[in-house]
């Protein structure tokens, strides 16, 4: 099954920092159980603006099995009304936004299929973990592990647990603004 990620690769962290003040046009999606809605929020005299909304059934089920059939049809529609062309003829999100076509941002949520199938990690199992177990859940993501440095696993056992599981997505929290960043680091480089 493709996964609405698919359809436009990640900001590549590596390339140019997106300058705030740069960003006019955001596409955002939703792929619920039954409907993929996606709107416009534009930038209208300095403030934000949702401005076209559309919606396409979700085809994360046979026959189609593909989910971002829905995906499209739904950004097509939003297109099609805003007047904008957001859908390459390649199939990928435009990006960046420019001559009255792409978006600056793309954003994407999914319930469909019973919610992301997600893993989150912390840095202590009771604090960072658990919010970031709280925030997965609240989003309506199913958690199937917790990962923590405090957690009583091996490291390779850690691993072992991620590659059975194969979550959709893990989250990954912790540290404190200004504080020390290997924990966190020695999480992302086990997921990695």
């Amino acid at each position: 099954m493709t996964t609405p990620e698919s359809i436009t690769p990640a900001h590549d962290a590596a390339s140019t920092p997106l300058d705030p003040s740069s960003i006019n046009v955001i596409l955002a999606t939703d792929c619920g159980s039954t409907t993929t809605k996606a709107i416009l929020i534009e930038k209208v005299d300095g403030e934000y603006r949702q401005t076209y909304r559309g919606e396409a059934p979700t085809t994360v089920e046979e026959p189609a099995a593909d989910v971002t059939m829905g995906v499209v049809n739904s950004v097509t529609e939003v297109g099609e009304l805003a007047g904008r062309k957001l859908i390459g003829d390649d199939g990928q999100v435009i990006r960046p936004a420019s001559d009255g076509q792409g978006c600056d941002i793309y954003i994407s949520t999914s319930s469909a299929g019973g919610g992301l199938q997600m893993m989150v990690a912390g840095v202590v199992r009771e604090m960072t973990a658990a919010s970031a177990k709280r925030a997965a859940l609240g989003a309506g993501a199913i958690v199937m592990d917790t990962i923590a440095t405090n957690d009583k696993r091996l490291p390779h056992e850690q691993i072992q647990r991620i590659r059975e599981l194969r979550p959709d997505m893990i989250l990954i929290s912790g540290g404190t603004d200004g504080g020390t960043t290997q924990h966190v680091v020695q999480i992302a480089e086990m997921v990695a």
